[in-house]
This record gives structure tokens, C-alpha cells and sequence, in this order.
């Protein structure tokens, strides 16, 4: 009797011991295609025993299709089913096949003779992820967020978590360029009608997408919602965000930019949101349903070509503030560093760039007809000798990097208006890619020519930097400040010497690159000096610098770095042919003069002191003397 009660009481405390070891399930929670990429996301809120890491796959014939099982978890929501048009996946299902033991079963369903063996089911950072063809992209989890040259695409409505099927086919077209209408153009995309799709249905009535089901839609992107934020503004949605180039217009000022593959609600359509609540500004936005896939956002303001946008780490949002009231502080809380770079050269016109980064990154990407930048708001250090290195006898052997105080970094590239950008970002947030394609204009490439009008004896003196740009920064010292001393004391000597001279700025203010080119070549100078002061991430570096760009600019290059060298004991660097933009536009012989590290603490505090500055200052003017003297004999 003894043994029978022991066996009893065995038996209970294994079964008791088998419950409370039994792991809590995991949850599935949606499906998500990525046509960019071929992609299918299975969100999963995992357990604390978390989600299954490795998946079998049954094939089945007639109709040829596939199933896995997702062991330990439950379905959220019931059955979910995605029907996809003009693809070789037919649809794909979700169901809760068991609920002893919980088990989610996967059903993809293919076009007949469709390879299935194509087909790789893997876990990452929380969803179970179908790659279902070898997709274009070099990298799978790669989504664009800004393109000169969007690909024409063609989309079809997907059914998440209910039971209604259609299939509507929606043509997306590849007109983005800005035409002579453009003002035109931008009412029509605020009148109330609903712009018709190609088989004559309005997109309201013929969208099937379930958005209360928390669908994130990586190749789409609902918009649900605009907030004025920080005197900026902020458009949140469901989906993968991406632009195209802003331009801006006047009559009245106007910054627009478009977003493809993109649709707005329509209680936000042509609804004016004004960004100072207080009518301390007048700045407003407003956001169109410009064509059926695409929205049109316009920014009203008298400083409506400073707005620039910002994407968010997830790029579910985009933000728009005045680049002259940037501050990362305000925009982001974590802090993130450059890792590492790649270059990659794709063929005779394509190259490309992928910056990895330690968490996330927060940035902008602004493209102008002369180049790109790219500001990383919660960036905080790289390494300089290390991307140097990367950079080197590269294609992006020209692009720079820079910090910017309150900021972060920004990264600069010299471009041609008929090169095509394509940037795009990881699914984790923490690697950007920039691919560049060399484009051919349609005029013939111009030589440049010194200017003919050139006013002998008038010399441009240009300091670096200023206003919110700081340049570099070390210590609580700014390039900004060191640069428009020096270049005053130029200035006051070569005045003293009968010169006449015109400063890009005579203060602490912002000028633009292209500004301080256009002035200059309205001033018609005989020659160009910028001034600036050198920085590194390590603190070995110093000396001297002076970069030119075009040939006739080689001898004023040579005078003036010697009379550097003379007059100040450090290293001499020596002379650089370099893209710099100033240097590069500028149609006058042009230079720009890197007077020392900012970065070296020795010279630092030499750079700062009234003797350093002085004498740097002297033989600038001293150069520039020499230099036009040698041109009026």
C-alpha cells in the first residue's frame, strides 16, 4: 500500500513539476511585407522564455505551397492572411493550428513552378522574417528613405486580419520631376476631390487595408497625423517613410517635398497647421494627397529653404525644423557613434557607402543641386584616421565629416545635379547606406575660366564657418570665432596696403556655401582666400594646409604657403588639390588655407593666442601682395 501511495504522490509532483515548467507562449502579432526587398515580417511580442530561433519547412504540392510551424505561441486577432498581386507568392496565412501545445502555422501559397527551395525562414531582433526570392538589394534589411529617381513599382491592396480578399492592382508612375507648373501642380494637390486611380475607383473607396490592426507597411506609408512640435513639425504614420528632393518656390516663399508611395488621411488633406501657436512666426504647413500614391507637403515661410527633414531611428516619422534652430538635445535622447565604414564600387557609375553605427541614428539628408549632406543628430564621435583610411582612392574620398556643436555630425559630399542619390536605412536603425550614381548632363561640362571682369587689386576674404555652424570645436573653442579674427586682421592689412577687400562675413553669422560663392562672384574679385583651422579625432596632427581645386589656382596656392611656412614654426602639411565647394565654384584663383588642429592641444592654444593669430594673418596678406604683384607685371 505504501509503494502504491508513493507512486501516487510521484506522479503528481511530476505533473505538477511538467505545468510549471511549461514556458509562457510567445505572441504573433501581424504580418508585413517589404516589396522593396521580398521580405515577409511576423511581428512577435516574445515570452520571458523568448521565440522559436529555427524553423522546419513541409513542402506541399497541388497548389504548390509551403508550411512551418511557430511552436509555443498564440495568434493575435485570429486568422491573418496577406494576398499579394503580380508577385510569384499567391498569399500567405497565418492560423492558430494547436492550442495543445500552442502552435501557429504558416501557409504560403506560390505560382506554380515557383522554386520553394528559394524560400529561408530566420528569427532577428523580434520577428520571424520569410525571405522568399534573393532580393536586389546587396543587403536584405535595407529600406529607401530618399531617392532623386524613385523606381517605377506597382503595388496591390493587402488584406491584414480579416477575412475579405481583393486584389487591386495600383500602377505607381515615375513622374517626380518639378515642371514649369510646379505652383500649379501644388493646388491641385489640395483640391477636395479624390484623385482616381487607373481603373477609374477613387483610392478611398478601393484601399483593403485593416490599419487599427497596427500594420507596418515597409514599402508604404499611411500618414495619420501632423503636430507642430518645437517650431518645427511632425508627421507620424503607419509604414516605411521616404522623400524625394525638396525644392522651394517664391511669391510667397515655399519649401516642397514630396513623399512616394505614400497616402494621407483625408481629415489631414489641405489642413493648415501653424507652427508658431503664439504668432511669433508665421511659418505654416500643409500636406496633399498630390496623386493617389503620393503626397505633397508645403512649407509657408520667409525661411522656407532652411526647413530640413528628419528622420526618426525607426523611420515610422519624419520631423521638419528650421536648420537654423537645430539642436539635438531637442530631438533626440540616445547617443550613437560611427562603427564603421564601407565602401563598395558597384560598376563604372555606382558607388556605395554604408556608415554602421553603435544604436540607432536620428539624421537628416538634405540634397542640393551642388551635393548631399547628411546630419546625425545624436552621433557624438568617429574615427577620423580609420575613415580616412576607408575613404581613400574611393569614389567618397571627398566626403567629409564635421562636428557640430549642439548638433552632431554632419557629413558633406560635392555633387553634380545629374548624379542620382539614393539613400537608404537597416531595419535596426543603425547602418545608413548612400549609393551614388554619376550622372551625365545635359550640357557640356564648362572649363573653368578665370573671370574677365576680375577687378585688380580687390581681394575676397572668406572666414569659415559661422552663426549656428561652428565648425570645429574643442574645449569650448570654436573654428568660427579663430577664423573671423584672422581674417579682420587680413583684411586691416591689406586695407593699410591699398588693397580693397570684401568679407563673405564680417560677423557671427551663417552663410551658406553657395552664398558665400555668389558673393564673391559678384564682388569680382581678383582672388579668393578662405580661412579655416584643421581638426582630428586624434591629437597627434598639426601644421599647415592650403588646398586649391582648379589649375590657375596652383600658383597663389604656392605663394601663400610659403610665406605660411616662413613666418610659423609647425609642420607643413603641404599643398592639396582639393573638392572643396568654395574653392571648387569660385571662377577667380582660389584657395582655402587650414591654419592649424584644433585638435592638437599644444597648438590649440597657440592658435588662440594674439602672436599665432597675428602672424598667420601677416603672412596671408603678405602672400596675397605677392601674388598680385606678380600678376600686373
Amino acid at each position: 500500500m505504501k509503494r502504491v501511495f508513493f507512486l501516487i504522490v510521484c506522479f503528481i509532483l511530476f505533473f505538477l513539476g511538467t505545468l510549471s515548467c511549461t514556458a509562457a507562449p510567445s505572441k504573433v502579432m501581424s504580418l508585413n511585407y517589404d516589396d522593396s526587398s521580398s521580405l515577409v515580417f511576423i511581428n512577435t511580442l516574445e515570452s520571458a522564455d523568448g521565440v522559436q530561433k529555427e524553423f522546419k519547412v513541409s513542402k506541399l504540392e497541388n497548389p504548390n505551397r509551403i508550411y512551418f510551424d511557430i511552436e509555443n505561441a498564440v495568434l493575435i486577432g485570429g486568422k491573418q492572411q496577406l494576398v499579394l498581386d503580380k508577385s510569384e507568392i499567391k498569399d500567405i496565412k497565418l492560423s492558430q493550428f494547436t492550442t495543445a501545445p500552442d502552435v501557429v502555422r504558416g501557409v504560403i501559397t506560390f505560382e506554380e513552378g515557383f522554386d520553394t527551395n528559394k524560400v529561408k525562414i530566420f528569427y532577428l531582433n523580434g520577428n520571424i522574417i520569410i525571405r522568399c526570392v534573393v532580393p536586389k538589394l546587396s543587403n536584405d534589411y535595407f529600406n529607401t528613405l530618399y531617392d532623386d529617381a524613385p523606381a517605377s513599382l506597382s503595388y496591390s491592396s493587402i488584406v491584414v486580419n480579416s477575412q475579405v480578399i481583393q486584389k487591386i492592382p495600383i500602377n505607381i508612375s515615375n513622374t517626380d520631376k518639378v515642371s514649369s507648373t510646379a505652383v500649379a501642380e501644388i493646388e491641385k494637390a489640395f483640391e477636395n476631390s479624390t484623385l482616381n486611380n487607373s481603373d477609374g475607383k477613387t483610392f478611398d473607396s478601393t484601399v483593403s487595408i485593416d490599419l487599427s490592426s497596427g500594420l507596418k507597411l515597409r514599402t508604404k506609408y499611411y500618414i495619420n497625423g501632423i503636430h507642430a512640435k518645437n517650431r518645427g513639425f511632425l508627421i507620424n504614420g503607419i509604414g516605411q517613410i521616404s522623400a524625394t528632393k525638396m525644392f522651394c518656390l517664391d511669391s510667397p516663399k515655399r519649401a516642397v517635398i514630396d513623399l512616394p508611395n505614400t497616402f494621407v488621411d483625408k481629415n489631414l488633406r489641405n489642413k493648415e497647421v501653424k507652427l508658431c501657436p503664439d504668432d511669433s512666426c508665421k511659418d505654416t504647413v500643409r500636406i496633399g494627397q498630390f496623386e493617389y500614391n503620393k503626397a505633397r507637403v508645403v512649407v509657408t515661410s520667409d525661411s522656407a529653404e532652411k526647413y530640413i527633414p528628419v528622420y526618426a531611428a525607426d523611420a515610422q516619422s519624419l520631423f521638419f525644423i528650421n536648420s537654423d534652430k537645430l539642436n539635438h538635445t531637442s530631438l533626440v535622447s540616445g547617443v550613437s557613434n560611427i562603427n564603421k565604414a564601407f565602401v563598395r564600387k558597384i560598376d563604372s557609375k555606382t558607388n556605395e557607402l554604408i556608415l554602421s553605427f553603435t544604436s540607432p541614428v536620428v539624421h537628416s539628408i538634405l540634397r542640393t543641386d551642388n551635393g548631399l549632406a547628411l546630419y546625425m543628430f545624436n552621433v557624438k564621435s568617429y574615427n577620423e584616421q580609420e575613415l580616412i583610411k576607408t575613404f581613400n582612392n574611393t569614389y567618397y574620398k571627398s566626403f567629409t565629416l564635421s562636428l557640430l556643436p549642439k548638433i552632431g555630425v554632419r557629413g558633406t559630399l560635392a555633387l553634380n545635379k545629374a548624379d542620382i542619390v539614393r539613400v537608404e536605412q537597416s531595419v535596426d536603425g543603425k547602418a545608413i547606406k548612400i549609393t551614388i550614381t554619376q550622372g551625365v548632363s545635359d550640357k557640356p561640362e564648362e572649363k573653368a575660366v578665370i573671370k574677365k571682369s576680375a577687378i585688380k587689386g580687390k581681394v575676397v576674404i572668406d572666414p569659415g564657418h559661422g552663426g549656428s555652424d561652428y565648425g570645429a570645436i574643442r574645449e569650448g573653442i570654436n573654428e568660427k570665432d579663430i577664423t573671423l579674427d584672422v581674417s579682420q586682421r587680413v583684411a586691416s592689412i591689406l586695407k593699410s596696403k591699398g588693397y580693397k577687400v570684401a568679407m563673405t562675413r564680417n560677423d557671427d553669422t551663417y552663410v551658406s556655401l553657395q552664398e558665400r560663392v555668389d558673393f564673391s562672384e559678384n564682388e569680382a574679385p581678383e582672388i579668393f582666400v578662405s580661412i579655416h583651422v584643421n581638426s582630428a579625432v586624434a591629437s597627434e596632427p598639426c601644421g599647415i594646409e592650403t588646398h586649391y581645386y582648379h589649375d590657375y589656382s596652383t600658383g597663389l596656392a604656392k605663394i601663400i604657403h610659403s610665406h605660411l611656412i616662413k613666418e610659423i614654426d609647425t609642420k607643413d602639411r603641404g599643398l592639396f588639390k582639393s573638392k572643396f565647394y568654395v574653392i571648387n565654384h569660385t571662377t577667380v584663383p582660389a584657395i582655402l588655407v587650414e591654419m592649424g588642429f584644433l585638435s592638437n592641444e599644444k597648438e590649440r592654444a597657440e592658435l588662440i593666442s594674439d602672436k599665432r593669430k597675428q602672424k598667420t594673418a601677416k603672412a596671408i596678406a603678405e602672400g596675397v601682395i605677392e601674388y598680385c604683384k606678380s600678376q600686373s607685371k
